[in-house]
């Protein structure tokens, strides 16, 4: 079989997109099992060396005891717990290496070919290089007084990889037909509001495990009996409360999970039996499948106090989700009469 130019490029986007996901998938872990901090320097080239002799091994461990996150939460490691948390993170940073390196080089050899553009390859390698930048600002915020990293630094993290995602679908999806259907103005309208009541649910979820807000309230519906949990006005002005207090966050994230479910039934309801109905059913399936396997993942997340496998594919889950919704949009019609 001989393949044309939009075969060679869709197979790069798909293979580069694969990869992010399974990034963000090893993200997850590397965060739940608190590896994030185990490195504490930025080595971009040098740094694909990991440690070989029991020398090398303990000069890292001694940086690392020089972190808070040693000195107030893991001061009874020793050598052998050490490595096990460096190894998340080393092949964290390691794969971010590796899909530049996928990007820049395929990306390269079909743009010499002429198959994709030599802007595409250059945003994808910036947006990557920009990513791991972020990756790294994100660890040094718990580096210094507090043993943790800034929950807005964890959702700046989280955001820019679910971009570079985005990004990598939308020019797949420019390679395939347009879905032509009449779509009205108020179903683009609904469609938009999923949109960004995913938005939001997705920044709390991140908000929800910066501030580890999952490990609480592990009662559902009801916060330990009540609708509003008790302390979630604690800090003034009460605004606040909305983005610090762990017991507002986690209520937040649990209630807007359900309003993303509200919104996309309201979605459905709209193009249920329209013209469109025939052309997006399947999508629209799909896309009701994976909210409520998401809701349901939330809610056994908190019944069950976070565990590490069921949190990990609660986040990979979240980045499909943005993948199935994007792909969907970037299919729609652009005008409002397209037939």
């Amino acid at each position: 079989m001989k393949w044309d130019a939009v075969k060679y490029k869709q197979l790069w986007l798909l293979g580069f997109g694969l990869l992010v996901l399974i990034m963000i998938s090893i993200g997850g872990i590397t965060r739940l099992t608190r590896s994030g901090l185990s490195i504490v320097e930025w080595k971009p080239v040098s740094g694909i060396i990991p440690p070989i002799t029991e020398a090398d091994w303990q000069q890292q461990f001694e940086l690392y005891k020089l972190t808070p996150e040693y000195s107030h939460v893991n001061s009874h490691f020793e050598l052998s717990d050490y490595k096990s948390i460096f190894m998340w993170e080393y092949l964290h940073r390691v794969l971010g290496r590796i899909i530049f390196l996928f990007v820049v080089s395929p990306g390269v050899v079909l743009w010499r070919k002429k198959y994709v553009s030599g802007k595409l390859v250059l945003l994808l390698a910036s947006l990557v290089a920009v990513q791991g930048l972020i990756g790294w600002l994100m660890v040094k915020t718990g580096l210094n007084v507090k043993p943790h990293v800034s929950p807005f630094m964890l959702a700046l993290h989280f955001f820019a990889a679910l971009s570079v995602l985005v990004v990598a679908l939308y020019h797949y999806t420019k390679t395939l037909p347009v879905i032509k259907f009449s779509l009205m103005q108020y179903q683009r309208v609904s469609f938009y509001a999923l949109g960004a009541g995913l938005g939001f649910q997705i920044f709390y979820g991140c908000l929800t495990s910066g501030l580890k807000a999952g490990i609480g309230y592990n009662t559902y519906p009801l916060m330990n009996g009540q609708f509003f949990p008790e302390g979630g006005l604690f800090f003034t002005p009460a605004i606040i409360n909305f983005f610090e207090n762990p017991a507002t966050v986690q209520w937040t994230h649990r209630w807007l999970g359900i309003s993303v479910l509200g919104l996309f039934l309201l979605m459905f309801g709209q193009f249920y039996n329209s013209q469109a109905w025939p052309k997006i059913k399947n999508s629209l399936l799909i896309l009701f499948a994976i909210i409520s396997f998401q809701v349901l993942l939330g809610i056994l997340n908190i019944i069950l106090v976070v565990p590490i496998p069921l949190a990990a594919l609660h986040q990979f889950v979240a980045a499909v989700l943005v993948v199935c919704y994007f792909r969907l949009l970037f299919l729609l019609p652009s005008t409002e009469e397209n037939s």
